[in-house]
């Protein structure tokens, strides 16, 4: 039977796991792919400002995506560290 303070670790470690799906998510991939190889693209964000702005912030969700995999990681060593102990 699971306590109350694995019922709070493993609520925790869900709510993380799905923040972290989420940041994935929202994260731009830096691959242009085929159209880029060949012909490039000639979007808005093209632009000095836009690609800067770009890398920004994929910058800043790379970073949170690091942050929320230590504490997953983290979690998972506390959960485990309470059942083998109970």
């Amino acid at each position: 039977m699971l306590t109350v303070s694995e019922w709070i670790i493993s609520a925790l470690l869900m709510v993380v796991a799905v923040v972290m799906i989420v940041i994935v998510l929202f994260q731009e991939t830096d691959d242009d792919g085929m159209s880029g190889a060949i012909g490039g693209s000639s979007s808005a964000y093209d632009s000095y400002l836009g690609k800067n702005e770009g890398r920004t912030t994929n910058a800043k969700l790379a970073r949170f995506t690091k942050i929320m995999a230590t504490i997953f990681f983290v979690f998972v060593l506390v959960l485990d560290v309470l059942t083998v102990l109970d």
